[in-house]
C-alpha cells in the first residue's frame, strides 16, 4: 500500500506538470490565429498513424504506441518491452512523407524512444530563363525531424512523455538549408468511471527556421483530445473521439472519429475534420496481427481533400 508521503508527493508531480503544460499552452495560445505563410516545417503537422488519419486526426488522445512520439509522447508507455513502428503517406505532387521509429521500456523508470520523420520530393528539372525546357540538372526539397523521446507514468492514471527533436529543412538539395531544435510534451489521463482517457500535448516549442535572410516560426500546435469506450466487452469494441487544436498559422480546428473493432481482430474507422480549407472525410482499417503470432497491427487510412487528390497512409507496428 502506498503511503500518504508517497501519494502526495506524485499529486504534487502531477499538478507541477500539469501547471508547466498550461503556462506553454497559454504561451502558444497567444500567438495563434490566421497567420498563414509565415510558418515553415508544414511538415511537422503531418501525422505519423494511420489509425489517427483514419479517425479524423484525432490523435492526442488515441496515442499508444511507437507511432505516437510525434504527436504525444506519452503514448509510447504502451511499449512493456521492445517496440518498432513505420508508417507512410503517399501525398499529392509526388510528395512522400514517412516515419519510423523504436522504442525500449525500462523497467521501472519509463520508455524511452527514437524517431525519424521525413518529407520528401520527387527530382524536378532545375529551368532557367536561357533553359526552360531545363538545363539537365536536378534537385529535391526534403525536411527531416530526427527525435529521443521519454515517457514515465507518473501516476496509474496520468502519464507524460518529452521528445526532443532536431530538425532539417532544404530548398534545394543539401546546398541550400537550415536547421533548428524543438520540443513536444505529452500528456495521457484515464479516467475508468467515465471509461474515458484525455489526452493534451503542445507540440513544436523551439527555435525557429532562417532561410537565407527570411525567418520563420515552427508550427506550433495546441491539442486537447477526449477518447470514450462506449462499448467493450469480449467480442465488440467501439470508441469514439473528439479533439480541438490551437495552431499559431490558422484558427481552431476540430476532429471527431470512430473506432469498431471485432473479436480484437479487425477494426473498421472513420472521421471528420472540420475548419480545415482542404481535408474533411477521413475513413480507413486496421488488422491486428496477434492472431497471426505476432504482437503488433497493420492500419490503412484514406485522407479526402476537397480540390486535391486524397492521401493512402500505411502503418506498420509491432511490439515484442
Amino acid at each position: 500500500m502506498e503511503t500518504t508521503g508517497t501519494m502526495n508527493h506524485r499529486s504534487i508531480t502531477m499538478r507541477s506538470v500539469l501547471a508547466a503544460l498550461l503556462t506553454l499552452s497559454l504561451s502558444a495560445a497567444g500567438v495563434g490565429g490566421n497567420r498563414s505563410g509565415t510558418v515553415t516545417g508544414q511538415f511537422l503537422k503531418l501525422s505519423t498513424g494511420a489509425r489517427a488519419v483514419a479517425m479524423g486526426g484525432a490523435q492526442v488522445a488515441v496515442a499508444t504506441g511507437v507511432n505516437s512520439m510525434a504527436y504525444n509522447p506519452a503514448g509510447i508507455l504502451a511499449v512493456k518491452n521492445y517496440g518498432f513502428g513505420a508508417t507512410y503517406t503517399q501525398l499529392y505532387a509526388d510528395i512522400q512523407h514517412s516515419y519510423v521509429g523504436a522504442a525500449k521500456a525500462l523497467p521501472g523508470i519509463g520508455v524511452v524512444g527514437v524517431s525519424v520523420v521525413m518529407l520528401s520530393t520527387d527530382d524536378m528539372a532545375v529551368t532557367t530563363p536561357a533553359y526552360p525546357e531545363g538545363t539537365g540538372e536536378y534537385f529535391k526539397a526534403s525536411d527531416y525531424a530526427i527525435g529521443v523521446s521519454f515517457a514515465r507514468q507518473v501516476t496509474d492514471q496520468f502519464s507524460v512523455g518529452v521528445n526532443g527533436k532536431i530538425i532539417k529543412s532544404y530548398l534545394f538539395n543539401s546546398e541550400v538549408g537550415t536547421n533548428s531544435f524543438a520540443f513536444d510534451i505529452g500528456t495521457l489521463y484515464d479516467i475508468p468511471v467515465l471509461r474515458s482517457h484525455i489526452g493534451v500535448s503542445l507540440t513544436n516549442l523551439g527555435k525557429d527556421l532562417t532561410f537565407v535572410n527570411e525567418t520563420y516560426s515552427l508550427p506550433t500546435a495546441l491539442r486537447f483530445g477526449v477518447l470514450v469506450d462506449l462499448i467493450k466487452d469480449e467480442t465488440n469494441t467501439v470508441v469514439t473521439t473528439m479533439q480541438i487544436t490551437r495552431l499559431n498559422d490558422a484558427d481552431e480546428q476540430y476532429n471527431v472519429g470512430g473506432e469498431y473493432v471485432f473479436n480484437g481482430m479487425f477494426a473498421l474507422r472513420g472521421g471528420w475534420k472540420f475548419a480545415y480549407d482542404q481535408e474533411d472525410v477521413t475513413g480507413g482499417f486496421g488488422v491486428m496481427l496477434n492472431s497471426f503470432g505476432v504482437g503488433g497491427t497493420l492500419d490503412y487510412a484514406y485522407n479526402n481533400f476537397k480540390y486535391l487528390p486524397g492521401t493512402h497512409t500505411i502503418t506498420f507496428e509491432v511490439m515484442f
